[in-house]
């Protein structure tokens, strides 16, 4: 039977490539209008964030190994959202340990907590702040992680600083990025940043769908 002799199957791929055509169309667009005005997922968005599909391209299990948690450290995740990654970093961490989340949307935050609450999860502190300005002393976190975010933030050279301010010596930033997000950056736009901020490379896990680079502060830094 050739496809246009069955009008379900040639309706359903019309759909599927009208349907592919809009989503490669608000990619680009969106694109071209961040390229100029730059602005952080708007909050009515973020629930749509952590979905089946996100969760298949870029597992929560396997991002969170790669970064490099363990029981007892110090963990700060720069934009969680509605906490795709976060709770299973909070589960690494353990009780003893201690997740700190920052988002400069204080209904992001809340709409967390509330999730955080709903979960009886206690190891975790969500906070409003700036990645320009991350309220914590120097040296503070073992970790800090970045996923689908640094595209985001208009000064990329300031943010890196202060995670290099508040990690501590030997600590790493892990920086994920997935397709299609419309501020997806290469990976050695990603590297130069980090380089450029004094920041080593340390490792690449991950594809080209999606990608997690991790950076070291060197050991003799303060």
């Amino acid at each position: 039977m050739f496809l246009g002799e069955s009008p379900v199957l040639t309706s359903f791929l019309w759909i599927i490539i009208l349907l592919a055509g809009f989503l490669f169309f608000v990619f680009v667009v969106q694109r071209v209008v961040k390229h100029y005005v730059h602005y952080p997922i708007p909050a009515f968005a973020v629930r749509f964030i952590d979905n089946p599909i996100r969760r298949l391209m870029q597992p929560p299990k396997d991002v969170v190994q790669w970064i490099g948690i363990e029981a007892e450290m110090s963990v700060l995740e720069i934009g969680p959202g509605p906490g795709t990654f976060t709770f299973e970093a909070a589960k690494r961490v353990g009780e003893q340990g201690n997740l700190v989340t920052v988002d400069i949307q204080p209904s992001v935050v809340s709409r967390l907590s509330n999730r955080l609450r709903a979960k009886g999860m206690t190891n975790v502190t969500p906070v409003v702040a700036s990645a320009h300005n991350l309220p914590f002393s120097n040296n503070a976190f073992d970790r800090v992680f970045l996923v689908g975010v640094l595209g985001e933030i208009p000064d990329k050279n300031k943010t890196l600083s202060e995670v290099k301010r508040i990690l501590k010596n030997g600590g790493l930033l892990a920086i994920g990025e997935v397709l299609p997000d419309p501020d997806y950056p290469r990976r050695r736009s990603v590297i130069s940043w980090c380089s450029d901020s004094g920041l080593e490379f340390f490792s690449a896990n991950g594809g080209l769908v999606h990608y997690l680079l991790t950076f070291k502060k060197k050991m003799s830094e303060g």
